[in-house]
């Protein structure tokens, strides 16, 4: 009888750890999702708490001489439309990917810094371009 129920309370924890290990983490959200290119350098994840959805947000950056490559790899892998420039800077709208695997929705940018270069052929110019990739943790 008590190894019946040692293994019951052990399938219980396995499944208490499997529903665990399925909740959204802080991470490098462009690794975990596709094969990340090297020049797209991983800053940070953090939880913004103020955010309606307490998304947790990662942010890249990508120097100027790869932006074009980078615009490339969101477009064609998660379909980001293309950036724009638009009174004092290169964006994009932002875009919404769904993971077919965990089903999760995600938030894509991508923008450059604040610069006056407003041709793409340009863009080697501009230091950095940034990413941000946000994952909600709550139904907004």
């Amino acid at each position: 009888m008590s190894r019946r129920i040692s293994k019951l309370l052990l399938a219980v924890a396995c499944m208490f750890a499997g529903c665990a290990m399925a909740e959204p983490r802080c991470a490098d959200f462009l690794a975990k999702l596709s094969d990340k290119p090297q020049f797209v350098e991983f800053l940070q994840c953090s939880q913004d708490l103020d955010a309606q959805g307490k998304p947790f947000v990662a942010r890249y950056r990508v120097k100027g001489t790869d932006a074009l490559a980078a615009e490339r790899y969101l477009n064609h892998r998660f379909g980001l439309p293309m950036l724009r420039y638009i009174c004092c800077g290169w964006d994009s709208t932002f875009y919404s990917y769904r993971d077919k695997k965990t089903r999760h929705w995600y938030l894509l940018g991508m923008g450059s810094e604040e610069t006056p270069i407003n041709t793409r052929k340009a863009w080697p110019q501009i230091e950095y371009f940034y990413l941000q990739v946000s994952l909600a943790t709550e139904d907004p």
